[in-house]
């Protein structure tokens, strides 16, 4: 059987799907993280662990093209070495492109529009005129606000903040720190700074739910990171376009929230004479159908 593989390699986890050439899923798997900025050895361990897990199932003969689309792989040489692996580890033809811009082509194929992406990280990718653009995804030292790893990072700061205070710290706060296994300084420190950003930004969730029961403070963080997001979305639009635009929302910020997706149209409604949304989350390896059209 003829088939396809895309592999969407993020922060916190990798999806492989495989596809037979009329787009139909024969094949799914999950792995562990892709960003080589943060450790190429593991991102490099998973990517070879999914595919070989793949094509073990469906045979290696019958895998005609590869794509892969990862988060801060235009840096460095990353984009050379990844390719380099898969293509001789397996003998099939891979491309490596950053995780926005697959994402991108898997919601617009080769058309216009902008994707916001909100997860472990942020960032918009714009596509016009089979030219794409990044906007954002600076990484969680210059940017990422919005994201989920931001979101729980403000959290802590406000956490820490109250601790040299000596000042009560609110609901929120506590489930927080009871899911760290402790309020002492030591626990705090050990968290932030002996994780990835992925175990933090895994702590979104419980924003989340605090939001939904009413807590005022998750709301704000919710609601400040939709703002957030549609700035974002806001000055990639201006870069490039000037009418009507179809944007696509992408990630589990986006996708878990029903406040931030509510307060994400709001935002962009008081800036926008026109434009569609694709609330859809659709996976980003199936670019790999778009990219295997086009070779």
């Amino acid at each position: 059987m003829k088939y396809l593989i895309g592999i969407d390699a993020g922060g916190t986890k990798s999806e492989l799907v495989a596809y037979d050439l009329s787009g139909r899923v024969i094949l799914k798997r999950i792995g562990g993280a892709g960003n080589p900025a943060v450790n190429l050895e593991n991102t490099v361990n998973n990517i070879i662990s999914l595919t070989e897990e793949c094509t073990g199932e469906l045979g290696k003969e019958g895998c005609h093209f590869i794509s892969i689309g990862m988060a801060s792989v235009e840096t460095g040489n990353y984009i050379e070495l990844i390719k380099t692996y898969v293509e001789r580890d397996f003998g099939i033809e891979t491309t490596v492109l950053n995780d926005a811009e697959m994402a991108c082509m898997a919601y617009f194929g080769g058309g216009d529009g902008i994707l916001a992406i909100a997860g472990t990280g942020s960032s918009c990718y714009v596509q016009k005129n089979g030219q794409g653009e990044m906007v954002g995804g600076w990484g969680h030292i210059l940017g990422d606000e919005g994201s989920g790893y931001h979101i729980v990072m403000e959290a802590f700061k406000s956490i820490v903040y109250k601790i040299d205070r000596n000042m009560n710290q609110d609901v929120l706060s506590i489930k927080l720190l009871h899911e760290i296994g402790g309020s002492s300084r030591s626990k705090i420190m050990e968290f932030i700074y002996n994780n990835e950003k992925d175990a933090i930004a895994a702590l979104f969730p419980v924003i989340v739910h605090a939001a939904e029961a009413g807590d005022a403070l998750a709301v704000w963080y919710l609601e400040e990171a939709a703002r957030a997001l549609a700035e974002l979305t806001l000055a990639a639009y201006e870069k490039e376009f000037d009418d009507h635009i179809t944007i696509g929302i992408k990630g589990g910020v986006f996708h878990n929230s029903a406040l931030i997706r509510r307060t994400y149209v709001n935002e962009l409604e008081k800036h926008l004479k026109s434009f569609q949304i694709i609330g859809e989350d659709i996976s980003a390896t199936r670019a790999v159908l778009y990219l295997h059209g086009r070779k």
